[in-house]
C-alpha cells in the first residue's frame, strides 16, 4: 500500500482529535523540524530516509525502525516528504538510463 500523503495543517488536525492533549504548536514545531532534518538529508541509524511523521514524536528514524513493520500500509506522512521521495526514485531513473 504504502504511504498516504497528507499536508501538514490536515495531520495536525487528525493527530490532535487522537491526542486531545497534545500542544498544537509543540507539535507543529517538532514537524517542521523533522520535515528540516528529511530536506537536508538526515537519515536514520540504518541508513534509511526518516519518517517525518514518526520522527516528529520519537526522533530522527525511519518508518521500521520505529514501528517494526517491513513498509507502510496506509500511515500518513507529510506531503513534502512525500513529493521529495517521488522526485527522487524519478531522477535515479533518468540517470540509470
Amino acid at each position: 500500500m504504502g504511504f498516504i500523503s497528507i499536508s501538514i495543517n490536515k495531520y495536525v488536525e487528525k493527530h490532535l482529535i487522537n491526542n486531545p492533549f497534545e500542544n498544537e504548536m509543540d507539535l507543529r514545531k517538532r514537524l517542521d523540524s523533522a520535515i528540516e532534518a528529511y530536506q537536508n538529508g538526515v537519515r536514520c541509524s540504518c541508513g534509511n530516509d526518516i519518517w517525518v511523521v514518526g520522527s516528529a514524536s520519537l526522533g530522527n528514524s525511519c518508518f521500521t525502525c520505529i514501528t517494526g513493520e517491513s513498509h507502510p500500509n496506509e500511515d500518513f506522512e507529510i506531503d513534502l516528504a512525500i513529493k521529495k521521495r517521488e522526485r527522487a526514485r524519478r531522477d535515479s531513473r533518468i540517470y540509470r538510463k
